[in-house]
């Protein structure tokens, strides 16, 4: 039997190499569901139960990609920790802000929408804690600076048309220009960066890069940075001078007269003798307090949350968000409303191939690729160890591939059905 009767389940018969490598990747468009351990594209169900757009959910479910086990997971905490493993913790305030919000909004909407990820023993989960997804690592710190974005923004909401939506983002180029590579369904980290040096807002860089029908609202009155309110200098009270008070003249007394006469001396005049007014009372002065001195504003935008570690000034590389977007020209398209349960591999690396996590069917160079991968001789050799993802091609190609035929032929048959002559 051949490697492509193995990998379909088909009895080995001459076939085409290059209609057989359309045929597979045509089967990765028609599957129910991603692959396991690939993140495709969200769907109408839920694993948390989670329903409100407007209000964050309180807790994540993270599948652990090294022990292939669920946490659930403060989703708080959570978004902390991946904006501390995706973004540059001493980037400006505001593109880690953006980046908080973009974080955010990505992990919100896989938890209203789940897309049949369970692990092997069937819990089921919102988010990956890889590059599928976003890179969670609670082993690793949450930087203040990561913190301080998240609490900035958590009353922030990001819709599209009114709900929240998926908002990819990956590295982009190093130092590359703000929004030099927007698309609308894609942010890039270096370029928020460059926006948040050009002083574009958090709620500015995010409609930037995600359009049309984007609204960021709950943030507040947008500004580069927060202007300090410059505390009043307080002014001194004077102290009053004190009043001297006037002392009273002593009126002189008559002294007896040197002579030894026995006459008295003059009797003193009838006219009474002017008392002093009694001194004017003068206010004692009360000691005026010393202004207390107020903490001058500081050009912090928001307050550094306490115990967390600052991040390090020689961070050369942003995590690189989702990898299998990372050369997609389109976001993916939405996968079914009820996803089939589909087990999650452990420490599964992102396709790196001519397959997408969107499933769709590659052509021209693609299928050349794969054709010579299928023809490779050295695959036999392989089998004890295939990929789960080939063996789910396996179980499923017989019925999808029937599928396929029957679309095509639909298709054909309603442009055989166009052709003809109208009366």
């Amino acid at each position: 039997m051949g490697w492509g009767a193995v990998l379909c389940g088909l009895p080995s018969r001459p076939m085409p190499r290059r209609t057989f490598a359309a045929a597979c990747l045509a089967v990765s468009a028609l599957m129910v569901g991603p692959l396991p351990g690939l993140v495709g594209p969200v769907a109408g169900s839920s694993c948390s139960a989670w329903t409100s757009e407007t209000v964050p959910p309180s807790t994540i479910r993270v599948f652990r990609h090294a022990s292939g086990t669920v946490d659930t997971v403060s989703f708080k905490p959570y978004t902390k920790n991946v904006l501390s493993r995706e973004w540059i913790g001493s980037w400006t305030t505001q593109s880690l802000r953006s980046g908080a919000l973009v974080v955010r909004n990505y992990a919100w909407y896989q938890v209203l929408h789940w897309r049949g990820g369970v692990n092997a023993s069937g819990a089921c989960f919102d988010i990956r804690d890889d590059t599928w997804d976003q890179v969670y690592d609670p082993s690793l710190p949450t930087w203040s600076t990561a913190a301080a974005a998240v609490d900035a923004t958590w009353g922030g909401l990001v819709h599209r048309d009114g709900h929240i939506f998926p908002t990819y983002y990956n590295a982009g180029g190093v130092n590359e220009a703000c929004g030099a590579n927007a698309n609308g369904w894609k942010a890039y980290q270096w370029g928020t960066q460059a926006c948040g040096l050009a002083g574009l807002t958090a709620s500015q860089i995010v409609l930037i890069y995600y359009y049309p029908g984007v609204t960021v609202t709950g943030l507040g009155t947008p500004s580069p940075s927060p202007t300090p309110t410059p505390s009043p200098t307080p002014t001194p009270t004077p102290r009053p001078t004190a009043t001297p008070t006037p002392r009273a003249t002593a009126t002189p007394t008559a002294k007896p007269s040197a002579s030894g006469s026995a006459t008295p001396s003059a009797t003193p005049s009838a006219t009474p003798t002017p008392h002093p007014a009694p001194p004017t009372p003068t206010p004692t002065p009360r000691p005026t307090p010393a202004p207390t001195a107020r903490p001058s504003a500081t050009n912090t935008p928001s307050p550094t949350p306490s115990g967390l570690p600052a991040p390090p000034p020689d961070q050369q590389l942003p995590g690189g968000g989702q990898a299998t977007v990372t050369s997609a020209s389109a976001p993916p398209p939405p996968p079914p409303q009820h996803p089939t349960p589909l087990v999650a591999a452990r420490n599964t690396e992102p396709p790196r191939g001519p397959l997408e996590a969107s499933g769709r069917i590659a052509t021209g160079a693609d299928l050349d690729a794969l054709s010579a991968a299928l023809g490779s001789p050295t695959l036999d050799a392989r089998l004890p160890t295939l990929d789960a993802r080939l063996l789910l091609f396996r179980e499923r190609f017989p019925d999808v591939v029937e599928a396929f035929v029957d679309a095509v032929a639909r298709d054909l048959a309603g442009r055989a059905i166009a052709q003809l002559p109208r009366p």
